[in-house]
């Protein structure tokens, strides 16, 4: 069992590495490093889980709750996005469409659309109830990795491979601006829930926070020591998450840039960060299949719980905090929390 989970890291290494293709002179993760975590991973406990939702067939790159918390929809390597009952932890409806794997999905903030990036080089909307999709846009050169609309949703934010972001107009699918963000791939991207403030996540090792209007870098981050693969806002907007390929989770100051706080207790990197709604805790994820849940205001662990089912490339908080989805290696989406 642990050769399982030692050729499960190997492969997502190796894929990440193969999706940024583009980024010349990048020195990758100590693989060697990363997978000393594996030793005594299948003793660990499995307190926590409280459902395996099953239907994708390859593995699952993403996951977003709808607002009122209702739906949640995953996207997969299958080239398929599942929208699932959360009452039932029922397939809803298979949205197909995309031509290559689906690696990120977002809700509007209506709940009415759901906006997916592909390997295909595409961001598609798609109509929630009818499952049809709605537009069809283009203007990447590589994979889109990372997909977000602003807290009004009236924007739709997309980035990938090709290192820049682009800002559509959801009402007409124009492009709005495009700028070139990140020196190789951009890997996340996520809007301040209180201003019109983007900040990205990149290979080249920065975080930064834009001006969506114009395109400019207001602050640029550097304290990452590798690849960054995931940022979150707290839901009040003062505070930034990151999490990268050096293990390490840097708290940000919003308004100043400045550095909060360093933590460390993953036994890889960090490939997604979610916040809990009431503000107090977040919650980061990655291939050594542990979801820890950090208090903000101390920087503490809460708690942590493991995943069975491979390593973790996205996570998502129900809006009512009770319910941790994640996206897994292995075909399932697997959800954590206290009620089942």
């Amino acid at each position: 069992m642990h050769l399982k989970y030692f050729f499960g890291l190997v492969f997502a290494a190796c894929f990440f590495l193969a999706g940024c293709s583009d980024q010349k002179g990048q020195e990758g993760p100590n693989l060697l490093k990363e997978l000393k975590y594996s030793l005594g991973l299948a003793d660990r406990k499995h307190e926590g889980m409280a459902a395996v939702l099953k239907g994708h067939n390859m593995t699952v790159w993403s996951v977003r709750y709808s607002p009122d918390g209702k739906m949640l929809a995953s996207g997969s390597m299958d080239d398929t996005i599942i929208l699932w009952d959360t009452a039932r932890n029922g397939i809803t409806r298979i949205l197909k469409g995309h031509t290559a794997p689906v690696i990120a999905v977002d809700f509007h903030p209506a709940g009415s659309m759901i906006a997916s990036g592909s390997k295909d080089k595409s961001v598609i909307l798609w109509d929630v109830r009818s499952g049809r999709p709605l537009s069809t846009m283009k203007g990447h050169t590589g994979n889109v990795w990372t997909v977000a609309f602003d807290p009004s949703g009236t924007l739709l934010a997309s980035a990938g491979n090709d290192g820049r972001i682009i800002i559509w107009d959801v009402a007409n699918s124009n492009q709005v601006v495009s700028f070139p963000a990140h020196t190789g791939s951009v890997n996340m991207i996520r809007f301040s829930p209180q201003e019109k403030i983007l900040a990205s996540a990149g290979d080249d090792g920065n975080v930064i926070l834009w001006n969506i209007k114009t395109g400019k870098a207001l602050k640029t981050m550097k304290d990452h020591e590798s690849w960054v693969k995931s940022v979150g806002f707290s839901p009040d907007g003062k505070i930034l998450a990151s999490g990268g390929m050096d293990q390490l989770i840097i708290l940000w100051e919003v308004k100043s840039g400045k550095k909060i706080r360093t933590l460390t207790g993953h036994r890889s990197g960090i490939f997604s960060i979610a916040f809990h709604p009431d503000g107090r805790s977040f919650f980061s994820a990655g291939p050594d299949q542990a979801i820890i849940e950090w208090e903000i205001l101390t920087g503490e662990k809460k708690r942590e719980w493991y995943n069975p089912y491979g390593y973790i490339l996205g996570i998502d908080v129900s809006p009512d905090g009770t319910m941790i989805a994640a996206a897994t290696e292995n075909k399932a989406v697997v959800l954590f929390g206290d009620k089942k």
